[in-house]
């Protein structure tokens, strides 16, 4: 029995333990679901087991995992967190909550009912924030039972010690780009929001469509964009993983790139299977997915969610490396705007600080 077969069983029992109603809080790749089914494996074979996920992808890791472990049971029923509500009035023996922490307000309201019927509730997350797990534990009774940090799993050697070097830039202020029907560079349309946005907030009024508005600006930065090609030149023969936030960014990279709107799958895994050096991916190849080593990882574009970027960078940390230090080397591209810094120091709250760099892009 290797270490994490250990801290799997482990988990499973402290779950147990602890009246069988709580959240595994177990970091990413180290095996959720392979540590659900030695929980699994203590109920009856037939046992009506109810297992939620956020998104249908996530079915196939289950379903691959109870192959690979020999589990075998009718009687489970999958869904999505969406779909919950179709079995709000059904009673399960177990009842599996995956990616518990990506729940919005309104499942969790039927969750309240649910659990009140259900007895046997296992959360599993990856990442959790303070204020999530505040809201799992006041709305649901739902509390952490066991917990397995990234930290403890790097000592441990579950997965590979990491660096993150945070690149900023200014926005570009040169290039002339139609936002509307005027003709502006990034900087101006984002300095022109966060004035309207601060003056709609003195109002009191809702400023949320702007603040998306220059979130989708951000996310399709022209400086962002020309840094990462800068990086990828600088490391033109090393292999890269870049993760974009648009597919317009990551086709204009001048590499390969792979995303929902691409009609070639076999570019995507010749890159996991080593062949190529750069490859620029949009909401896929961060999860279930194994890569020949990487020498390093691009994150282009993150938002104000720290369990997002912590999944991300978490995920990243159980690829091979191809480095002298055998270590995850993390680039992660910001803007030097106060707004975007703020989102990503929020991003941060997971990670070690003395395994964060800040570098400007003029000294690179």
């Amino acid at each position: 029995m290797t270490l994490r077969d250990q801290r799997q069983a482990e988990f499973a029992k402290a779950w147990k333990d602890k009246g069988e109603y709580g959240i595994l809080y177990l970091c990413p790749r180290f095996g959720k679901i392979r540590t659900s089914i030695n929980v699994l494996k203590e109920f009856p074979k037939d046992a009506s087991v109810l297992i939620a996920y956020p998104d249908n992808k996530i079915k196939q890791s289950w379903l691959d995992d109870f192959e690979a472990l020999g589990y075998d049971n009718e009687n489970i029923t999958f869904t999505t967190h969406l779909s919950l509500k179709k079995y709000a009035d059904k009673v399960f023996d177990l009842v599996i909550v995956d990616e518990i922490h990506l729940l919005s307000s309104a499942q969790i309201d039927i969750c309240q009912d649910f659990f009140d019927i259900n007895q046997k509730v296992l959360g599993l997350t990856g990442t959790l924030a303070k204020e999530t797990k505040n809201v799992l534990a006041d709305y649901l009774a739902l509390n952490i039972v066991a917990e397995y940090p990234l930290e403890k799993a790097i000592e441990e050697g579950i997965i590979v010690d990491y660096q993150i070097t945070v690149v900023t830039t200014p926005l570009d202020n040169i290039t002339k780009q139609m936002f509307g029907t005027k003709s502006k560079t990034e900087k101006q349309q984002f300095d022109s929001y966060g004035w309207v946005i601060n003056k709609m907030q003195s109002e009191y009024r809702d400023t949320m469509f702007l603040r998306l508005a220059r979130m989708r600006l951000v996310q399709s930065s022209l400086a962002k964009k020309n840094l990462t090609k800068k990086l990828i030149s600088k490391h033109q023969d090393e292999r890269m993983l870049i993760f974009c936030g648009v597919t317009k960014v990551a086709d204009d990279l001048g590499i390969p790139s792979f995303h929902s709107k691409s009609s070639e799958k076999q570019v995507f895994n010749d890159f996991a299977e080593g062949k190529g050096n750069h490859m620029a991916v949009v909401k896929i190849g961060n999860t279930g997915v194994t890569y020949k080593p990487l020498n390093r990882v691009v994150i282009n574009y993150f938002d104000s969610n720290s369990e997002n970027l912590a999944q991300k960078i978490q995920r990243c940390t159980a690829m091979e490396y191809n480095n002298p230090d055998k270590k995850a080397q993390i680039y992660i591209i910001s803007s030097n705007e106060q707004v975007e810094l703020k989102w990503l120091q929020k991003s941060l709250e997971f990670f070690d600080r003395e395994k964060i760099k800040f570098v400007d892009s003029r000294n690179l």
